[in-house]
């Protein structure tokens, strides 16, 4: 996925392993990952999500994750610990709310590796500068990113 300027970013970018949209009427970047991807791919996805949130100044992240079916601890981490709080930095409202869309099954995994609990339990406290939560509904998902 080449890194868009802010000359030519695009509301809507496909690669194979991702639909990355900004939607005007939630004020919300929507990142709908199609299959599992590599450590590489999931830090230039969240980079050239952060530069559309920038550029339109969304404070909200939808990440849909149903389809990806391995649970990696490293990249969580990564997102947890690095990105995520680097990218509250840029958030235009110092605001960013991120729902997280899994389904029953890798909840299941999550659930069961108590490692993976741990730091899902940090990504989601308080004390982040930033707010995540993960839910199995798209309702629930939407309801709590947009009223929150």
């Amino acid at each position: 996925m080449p890194s868009p300027t802010s000359a030519t970013i695009p509301d809507t970018t496909y690669t194979d392993y991702l639909n990355l949209t900004y939607r005007p009427d939630l004020q919300t970047v929507v990142l709908r990952w199609l299959r599992d991807v590599s450590f590489p791919e999931l830090q230039l996805a969240h980079r050239a999500a952060l530069e559309l949130t920038t550029y339109h100044k969304a404070s909200f992240w939808f990440v849909d994750v149903r389809r990806r079916l391995i649970v990696n601890n490293t990249h969580t981490r990564w997102l947890t610990d690095e990105f995520f709080p680097h990218a509250a930095t840029q958030s235009p409202t110092g605001n960013l709310r991120i729902a997280y869309l899994t389904s029953p099954n890798r909840q299941r995994i999550i659930d069961d590796d108590s490692d993976m609990q741990l730091t899902i339990a940090r990504a989601a406290s308080t004390s982040q500068p930033y707010r995540l939560c993960t839910f199995v509904d798209e309702a629930s998902a939407m309801s709590w990113l947009l009223n929150g």
